[in-house]
């Protein structure tokens, strides 16, 4: 069951998961964008030990989406259906503190990329991706009550080189394809899991 890679033992049944959420995707979406991003909790949570976070997070990130799908028709801007896939993997640091990891998977003609995550000089934000994914884990948190709840965003962590976009028909597809699956293998380590509370520690999209 188990394989070897750079990052240690993987979990098979998870890698070959991770591979079927990109394949459905790519066959739905000819030209897909994959972003990796990183997802923690803010001190003394009282959300440690909810395993609904990751739903409720989803669900906001969906919600979102549809209305700025809503949002742009209104403006007769062009639109293009977007199914958000995902894989999510929990894991724990050295000293007990959970955090997730998870890769989206997007309609590339409706999400090229995240866009930026950082705010103006004038602190504001960009209405964009990545906003949007900032968004829905702070609300998944309940934090969005909090008067200065933007100081939450940190908590939200786009790696370097967070995205790619894979077109099924480039030239250059079979190693995007095999580069991509390197680096979405690493949701599939078996270091720095944690099955002793019998909680979910990998989850996936089902279409």
């Amino acid at each position: 069951m188990i394989n070897l890679s750079n990052n240690g033992p993987l979990n098979i049944k998870h890698l070959k998961r991770i591979k079927d959420t990109l394949n459905k995707s790519l066959r739905e979406y000819h030209r897909t964008m994959i972003l990796r991003i990183d997802l923690r909790l803010p001190e003394n949570s009282p959300y440690e030990n909810d395993s609904t976070l990751i739903t409720r997070f989803l669900e906001s990130l969906k919600s979102q989406k549809n209305a700025d799908r809503l949002n742009k028709i209104s403006l007769r801007k062009r639109t293009h259906h977007c199914r958000i896939r995902y894989v999510w993997v929990r894991e724990f640091n050295k000293n007990g503190k959970k955090h997730y990891h998870l890769a989206l998977f997007f309609n590339q003609e409706a999400y090229a990329y995240p866009g930026t995550y950082k705010p103006d000089h004038e602190g504001l934000y960009r209405h964009n991706l990545a906003y949007m994914i900032m968004e829905a884990w702070v609300r998944a948190l309940h934090l969005d009550q909090e008067e200065s709840y933007q100081q939450y965003y940190r908590l939200i962590q786009f790696p370097d080189n967070c995205h790619a976009r894979l077109n099924m028909y480039g030239l250059s597809y079979q190693d995007d394809y095999a580069t991509i699956m390197n680096r979405l293998s690493y949701l599939a380590k078996e270091y720095s899991k944690d099955y002793s509370d019998g909680k979910r520690n990998f989850g996936c999209s089902i279409g």
